[in-house]
């Protein structure tokens, strides 16, 4: 089975439970900013469908709906790289520093300094949002390389399997690219390119132990938010007992993105912690396999990246120039 501690996990999220209120206080402004568009959108579109038939009518207040999801994507979207930088790697600090038993202050406090390290390492939000999706894709490549699959390629009527296989695997990286970034802050190095690359070589070289696990909390990541929708959708239905008609789906639909909200507050916090600690434990003592680092520079465009980007932190600069 797995080979993490759920109560060491648990105990690295309660102590850094001011990122967790704050994610909680941000997926929470996500989903009312959702709900809040979606009934302008709809409002708005109810109003303009009177000009029209009955089916128009409705067709309007659906689209008004769909559009108010859209503004709040696009909302999300722009703020990406700032939730990326303040809920991701400022929680993964934090729980990089209570795992190596340092002390953190508590309250707010504890975010300002979480963050001032994770700037301190990485400077700018760009770089470090640039250096995170590069570790995503490379993260990616190293499944197609794993070999579980070629021991079982030619057997006939398992094509399926392998795909859905793959597909399993593919989901359950999720957290990878955050295990390699609290490397890169327990190490403390001057050159962000260059670490990461190695922790990616050291993630592919333990990969099967390191996905097993991730596989574990894939499952009982979707299967407590599948949970948590069905607690949610109970008051939900008494809504749609009581009015029924076409807001049944939306309502199914807020009870989903509230599921969703709170799986990214409260559910991936423990998994991020969990999936730590199966990597620090694998890597520990290994250097980065030069066969593996080939592999990946070859199967892999973002790894190569992370590999010219390296070099050129390290490359010199000329007198007098940038």
């Amino acid at each position: 089975m797995w080979s993490f501690s759920i109560l060491r996990s648990l105990a690295l999220v309660f102590a850094t439970w001011p990122f967790t209120v704050l994610r909680l206080l941000v997926m929470g402004a996500v989903t009312l900013a959702c709900l809040l568009s979606v009934a302008v959108g709809a409002g708005l579109g109810w109003g303009v469908g009177h000009v029209g038939s009955a089916d128009f009518h409705a067709g309007a207040t659906v689209w008004g709906g769909i559009a108010g999801i859209v503004v709040v994507s696009i909302w999300v979207w722009t703020l990406r790289e700032y939730l990326t930088y303040l809920l991701t790697a400022g929680h993964v600090a934090a729980m990089v520093m209570v795992l190596d038993g340092r002390t953190l202050p508590s309250g707010r406090a504890q975010i300002d300094f979480a963050t001032a390290t994770v700037k301190a390492r990485f400077g700018e939000i760009h770089l470090l949002f640039v250096l995170d999706q590069a570790v995503k894709g490379a993260v990616r490549a190293v499944v197609g390389l794993f070999d579980w699959a070629s021991m079982i390629a030619g057997l006939p009527g398992l094509q399926g399997l392998i795909r859905l296989i793959g597909s399993i695997l593919r989901l359950s990286t999720t957290f990878v690219d955050e295990v390699v970034l609290a490397r890169e802050i327990r190490l403390a190095t001057d050159d962000p390119w260059t670490t990461a690359r190695e922790g990616l070589v050291l993630y592919a070289q333990n990969a099967g132990e390191i996905l097993k696990n991730a596989v574990w909390l894939t499952i009982l990541r979707w299967v407590l938010t599948v949970g948590l929708f069905v607690v949610l959708v109970g008051p939900a239905g008494v809504a749609v007992w009581l009015v029924p008609g076409a807001a049944t789906g939306w309502t199914l639909l807020f009870a989903l993105l509230a599921a969703i909200a709170l799986q990214r507050a409260l559910i991936d916090p423990f998994c991020i912690a969990s999936l730590m600690q199966v990597y620090f434990a694998a890597i520990a003592g290994q250097r980065p396999d030069p066969v593996w680092d080939a592999r990946l520079a070859e199967a892999s465009a973002p790894f190569r990246d992370l590999v010219e980007r390296a070099r050129g932190a390290l490359r010199p600069t000329a007198p007098g120039g940038a």
